[in-house]
């Protein structure tokens, strides 16, 4: 008796239940014991000289080697090995692709093609490009990211499907080859998350509604019943910085109106409220007031829970140096950790980095704006998104001097207008 792999639930969105159930390559392949050893020696992959991985009782990599770029390519090794999956889902997300792996949308269910298009609209792809030329024109990071991509490859091209992530089983995909500008759809889709937000629609209307008075107090540029704790107004001042005191608004009002006791009024909890006890921060200890006697540095970006996290440990070794810390599946390097000298870390202010511009085209061709009292030439960007098991969907994005044309009737913003949008995000660079 023969299993059939190729049997698929007619019209569905489950996978082909022969191949998934299948003994020798489905699922039942990714079970893992719980004494499972990692060990093993790679062949037929190109290094400079010795590496090594040591994975500790925690699985986290520490990899040895005599060459940076050695580390780098081992770096991208273990990141596949654990995170394959995250990288490519993350890297097709951000490159307007996820129709690839995902199809046609169920009834009442997720629309790829259109979260596809808002991401090719934004210009992800134009800030990736622009990026990567960038970063390669710089030779130690080219380095570093020709030997991730190559680490990558490695594992990837090491795999039988049997030895496919599960969730590449679950969707009926297969692995896609890894390259520099992936690494560099990654850096974009952490700018999405990080300097993505804005609220220029909604303020724009909020404040053609009310009086400037008005605006300003219910939309303050500063909370202020938020105040930091360390260090205080008197320290500032002290040291001659001067800080300007945010003037009383709405914000205040949040936390100290009491709404009637009438089951019809629940103003009180329908404002919006900011969260004190969210926000990224970091900060330092002096050594002369800590146990050790040695400096403190606290790292804390404040970033979505993601299962798998969106970090990764890790500590790379090489003769030039030794760092430890978490990193990004997806681009090599640590990037909050310690070295030998010193430790590093960052945050984020979620800063709103994106502009709109209205763009007045000629005639419904759009092959001219108008710029500076003149007609301006518009440049085409024709963005094909493939779509599992259907047709393509063909959709060309006018390029102003601004940016790519975002919103426009054909793709409407979030307030109707019925205008040409372009935007201007400072991750276009």
């Amino acid at each position: 008796m023969a299993l059939e792999t190729r049997i698929n639930v007619g019209g569905s969105k489950t996978p082909r239940l022969g191949a998934f159930l299948s003994p020798q390559k489905g699922c039942w392949q990714n079970a893992e014991p719980v004494d499972a050893k990692f060990d093993a020696q790679l062949k037929d992959v190109i290094v400079q000289g010795n590496v090594s991985v040591y994975l500790d009782e925690r699985l986290v990599p520490h990899i040895y080697a005599d060459h940076e770029a050695d580390a780098y390519f081992a770096q991208g090794y273990v990141h596949a090995k654990f995170r394959l999956w995250q990288m490519e889902f993350q890297t097709h997300a951000a490159a307007g692709r996820l129709s690839e792996i995902m199809g046609v949308p169920l009834a009442g269910g997720t629309n790829f093609v259109e979260i596809d298009k808002m991401f090719r609209r934004l210009g992800m792809g134009y800030a990736a490009e622009n990026s990567l030329k960038a970063m390669e024109a710089d030779p130690n990071i080219k380095m570093a990211m020709d030997a991730y991509t190559a680490g990558v490859n490695a594992y990837i091209n090491s795999l039988k499907p049997e030895d496919y992530p599960i969730e590449y089983k679950l969707l009926d995909y297969k692995p896609e080859a890894w390259s520099n500008l992936k690494s560099a759809y990654f850096l974009k889709y952490m700018s999405f998350d990080l300097a993505g937000g804005e609220d220029d629609f909604e303020l724009t209307n909020a404040r053609n509604t009310f009086t400037k008075m008005q605006f300003e107090k219910l939309y303050p540029y500063g909370y202020d019943s938020l105040q930091p704790i360390v260090p205080g107004e008197a320290f500032m001042k002290a040291a001659g910085i001067n800080i300007p005191t945010i003037p009383a608004n709405a914000d205040i009002a949040y936390y100290t109106y009491k709404a009637p006791a009438t089951p019809t009024n629940a103003i009180g909890d329908s404002l919006p409220k900011p969260e004190k006890n969210n926000g990224s921060n970091n900060w330092a200890v002096h050594g002369s007031k800590t146990q050790s006697g040695r400096p403190i540095l606290c790292s804390d970006p404040h970033l979505s829970l993601n299962l798998p996290s969106i970090w990764f440990e890790i500590q790379i070794s090489t003769p030039q140096y030794n760092a430890y810390g978490a990193s990004f599946p997806g681009s090599p390097n640590v990037i909050i950790g310690f070295n030998d000298s010193c430790a590093f870390g960052f945050t984020n202010g979620m800063r709103d980095v994106r502009d709109y511009y209205e763009v007045q085209f000629k005639d419904a061709s759009r092959t001219q704006y108008w710029y500076n009292g003149a007609w301006a030439n518009t440049e085409f960007r024709v963005e094909s998104i493939q779509i599992k098991d259907s047709i393509a969907v063909v959709d060309s994005v006018a390029y102003t001097v601004w940016g790519p044309v975002m919103y426009e009737p054909a793709f409407p913003d979030m307030l109707g207008t019925g205008k040409a949008w372009a935007v201007h995000w400072q991750a276009h660079a």
